[in-house]
């Protein structure tokens, strides 16, 4: 239906003697004394033709030809409010239940692969609920993508490489030398905090005969070795917590030992993107002036010229794009920010398109309790878990979902404790579950025949016509409709700017629009054809909110 109100558009862009603008946006207004739908098209008319938008928009109103246009008005600066007629709504209905729970999917991505890479916490200790925000994120962009027909693959990269390695295993090493030399110093650069204690404890129990056979400088590799294998586990398990799905798990390790980083270098070496300087080699790009020369070391000064992690991180991306995708996606923490200009260089100077590497950025996480907030990291050692918040806190992993996916990535979130523990209405995953249970209590309540003969209707194994659908004309049930027909567009509007805060936005529009309605109209009553067009309208209200609580990864509980 959207589809056919936009060709329409077009049609009338033409009519008015302009070239079909490349993309414009159909969207609902701010409020509905705007209107039904909104359009900026004539602005993006003038912006490629030049002119006055406002005439442009007058032009293009005189040439809409929609069966069910009511009216078309000219708004600010050119924008186009769009009123329908009821009638157009009680169509988008049937549309609606004839497409059930596909409802909102498209083939708008067949063909393209599309990896996306998320959380990749380093494995010096458990997912803590900062660098656990972008699990969220990215199972809902997946699932967002995968929903419009792409084919996604989601990948989990594992920095087991490096110094912040070499730190950790001289931090576990340090539980177990100062037992021996009550005076030995913590390292200077380690990681505070009882986990790794618990780690090294763990390890000192399980291989006590091995650790004493060691000499001093054997301790740190052995400690990475056995407490990489317990921290990785232990991340995949809170991953499970969290309810992520990967399709794998990426080691930079595998890179470092196949030889991939060294060839990369090479590579840069060949097509003149390298300096040598201090010993070390640089990736050199002069087009790009604004790379910061501290953060383009490809290989190190020391005897073994080891490569470093961002030799290692091209090599990665390399490799992503070299299985075929077409599009990258990875989500990281505030902290990898000046790693973006210099990895898409490096990519360009290699031949690959780097505007096919798109990567976003989510800000930290603060734990609020008691209306007081406070800043949380391994290197602060006061981080606290997600298997911790799911379990002895008893926090609801969809809580936390909800939490992060709602907040715009780019914003700190401080995560109302209080808040997430409340079962009521001001808790705003709480609010969305009871709407879809409460539309499951109704459907309960209803007689066998008529339950199932209006499923039959939204099954399509009875026609419905729009006559039987008139009697729906209270503003609330219309506007439920109204808010039902965006998904659409929603998810559309996901793919093309990455901002998934709008699904969980327009997912609490849509349980704001239904408790409206069923305080407003009495769904069950002696009027049959009323009660049979508001159950088929309870019906695709359920199977929107399940579609939207699925691909945010949250349960729809049928009782509450």
């Amino acid at each position: 239906m959207i589809a056919d109100l936009k060709d329409s558009i077009i049609s009338a862009v033409k009519k008015a003697g302009y070239d079909a603008p490349a993309g414009f946006e159909l969207e609902a207004p701010p409020n509905d004394e705007m209107g039904d739908f909104s359009t900026n098209v004539a602005m993006t008319v003038a912006g490629k033709n030049g002119g006055d938008p406002k005439g442009i928009a007058d032009k293009i109103i005189k040439n809409i030809d929609f069966l069910d246009l009511e009216k078309a008005e000219i708004a600010g600066p050119g924008f186009i409010n769009i009123k329908l007629n009821d009638g157009f709504f009680h169509q988008v209905l049937i549309s609606i239940l004839k497409v059930g729970s596909d409802f909102g999917k498209s083939n708008e991505g067949r063909g393209k692969k599309v990896l996306v890479e998320y959380i990749s916490a380093n494995p010096t200790g458990p997912l803590h609920i900062g660098n656990a925000r972008g699990g969220p994120i990215g199972e809902a962009l997946s699932n967002v993508l995968s929903w419009l027909g792409y084919e996604v693959e989601r990948e989990f990269y594992i920095n087991d490489s490096g110094s912040q390695i070499d730190k950790f295993g001289r931090t576990l090493a340090y539980y177990f030398i100062v037992k021996k030399d009550p005076d030995f110093h913590f390292p200077e650069d380690g990681y505070p905090g009882e986990f790794l204690k618990k780690i090294s404890e763990e390890i000192q129990r399980e291989h006590k005969t091995e650790i004493e056979a060691l000499k001093d400088n054997e301790l740190t590799e052995f400690f990475i070795r056995y407490g990489l294998d317990l921290t990785i586990r232990r991340i995949k398990n809170d991953v499970e917590t969290l309810g992520a799905h990967f399709d794998r798990y990426i080691y930079e390790s595998d890179f470092l030992s196949s030889g991939a980083s060294q060839k990369v270098v090479e590579k840069l070496q060949e097509n003149g993107k390298t300096s040598e300087k201090e010993g070390a080699i640089w990736f050199s790009s002069p087009e790009n002036s604004d790379l910061s020369d501290r953060e383009c070391v490809l290989v190190r000064s020391d005897a073994e010229k080891t490569p470093t992690y961002f030799s290692t991180d091209i090599a990665y991306h390399k490799d992503k794009f070299d299985r075929g995708n077409q599009l990258l996606i990875d989500i990281w923490g505030p902290n990898h920010h000046g790693h973006i200009a210099r990895l898409k260089a490096a990519l360009q100077a290699l031949g690959y398109n780097p505007e096919k590497l798109e990567i976003l950025l989510y800000q930290n996480v603060k734990l609020k309790s008691d209306g007081k907030a406070k800043q949380m990291g391994k290197r602060l050692g006061n981080f606290v878990n997600i298997a911790d918040l799911v379990g002895k806190m008893k926090v609801p992993a969809d809580v936390f979902k909800y939490m992060v996916i709602s907040q715009n990535m780019s914003s700190i979130i401080e995560f109302d404790l209080d808040l997430a523990l409340l079962q009521s209405e001001k808790n705003p995953v709480y609010y969305l579950q009871y709407a879809y249970a409460r539309i499951c209590s109704v459907l309960r309540k209803v007689q066998t025949e008529t339950l199932d003969e209006v499923e039959k209707i939204a099954r399509g194994e009875v026609s419905v016509k729009e006559e039987e659908l008139k009697v729906l004309t209270d503003k609330k049930e219309l506007k439920l409709i109204k808010t039902l027909l965006q998904l659409p567009l929603v998810l559309q509007k996901t793919t093309g700017d990455f901002q998934i805060q709008t699904l969980p936005h327009f997912t609490t529009g849509v349980a704001k629009s239904f408790h409206d309605f069923y305080s407003s109209c009495q769904i069950l009553s002696e009027e049959k054809k009323l009660t049979q067009a508001r159950l088929l309208l309870l019906l695709a209200t359920r199977n929107v909110l399940k579609i939207c609580l699925t691909l945010m990864g949250i349960s729809a509980p049928e009782k509450m």
